[in-house]
């Protein structure tokens, strides 16, 4: 998938860009052949997985020491339209105010169905909604537009604005760190605006499950649930609390707890628990 993603991007109209893969502890000669078969592209090796948002960061801290205008930050399990960063630039240059832009993104299982058309957060319940989530494009996704949820999976950052509101929070580790950027973003003032004309296709949760295994439902069953636990405890004002946390039980607690049940995958429903108790007793 990684191969396939440099590929892709290799593929894209010309631009004046540079393509950095940060190797995060790999043990399967997944660096060596990349190395071997794109030796144009920078390739970055840790020696331990230092999970999504530090590996992120890796590669960043070298393109704002290199003074880079924009950053882009693309899943390896996702892939692109050689349009893409064309379309992606055109939607954020000459609009300062604009810190970050989001392509539309399909499932690569299913290339005419979209995964992610802008996304947006309410502080107030907790709640996250993807719009055009399993939808099949009809053109209905085609206006650009304001959201408030930018997703790491793919993402054009504007450097100026990610030097001022810092990188993303390793505390994390995974999940929720895009949406954790999203908000400072907003918080200096800043937009973030979907790109529909942009266009990349995802293989969703493909890389957890990869490097996871069986594990992985329930690694990301704890992750999502303690950080946006320390989502709210980073932001939100005191006067939110009470709705976030009702909102947090049952759009969350509760509907995760059932889909464990259902499926039987005991694991995964322990996790939601044992993330919620790191999420309040960790530090964010």
């Amino acid at each position: 998938m990684t191969s396939a993603c440099i590929r892709s991007l290799l593929a894209m109209d010309p631009a004046n860009f540079e393509i950095v893969v940060v190797d995060n502890g790999s043990t399967d000669g997944s660096a060596e052949q990349i190395a071997h078969s794109f030796p144009g592209v920078t390739l970055m090796r840790e020696r331990v997985n230092l999970g999504f948002a530090g590996g992120c960061n890796v590669a960043m801290r070298r393109a704002l020491a290199a003074g880079a205008e924009y950053i882009l930050l693309l899943n390896n399990d996702a892939y692109v339209a050689p349009d893409f960063l064309e379309q992606m630039i055109n939607q954020i240059s000459g609009t300062p105010h604009i810190a970050a832009v989001c392509p539309k993104i399909y499932f690569a299982s299913k290339p005419d169905t979209v995964w992610f058309a802008g996304g947006d957060f309410n502080p107030w319940t907790g709640g996250v909604v993807i719009h055009g989530l399993k939808s099949i494009d009809r053109g209905q996704f085609d206006a650009p537009r304001d959201i408030t949820l930018a997703t790491g999976c793919a993402m054009l950052i504007r450097c100026s604005a990610l030097s001022e509101v810092g990188l993303l929070d390793e505390n994390f580790w995974a999940y929720v760190e895009d949406l954790d950027l999203s908000l400072r973003l907003r918080e200096k003032g800043y937009r973030l605006v979907y790109a529909p004309k942009a266009r990349a296709w995802h293989w969703d949760g493909a890389t957890a499950a990869k490097s996871m295994g069986e594990g992985s439902q329930a690694v990301r069953q704890y992750l999502s649930t303690r950080n946006l636990l320390f989502l709210a405890r980073k932001h939100l004002r005191w006067w939110q609390i009470p709705t976030f946390t009702v909102g947090f039980l049952f759009l969350h607690v509760a509907f995760y707890s059932a889909i464990r049940l259902i499926r039987r995958d005991f694991r995964a429903l322990a996790a939601v628990y044992r993330g919620i108790g790191h999420g309040l007793s960790h530090t964010p």
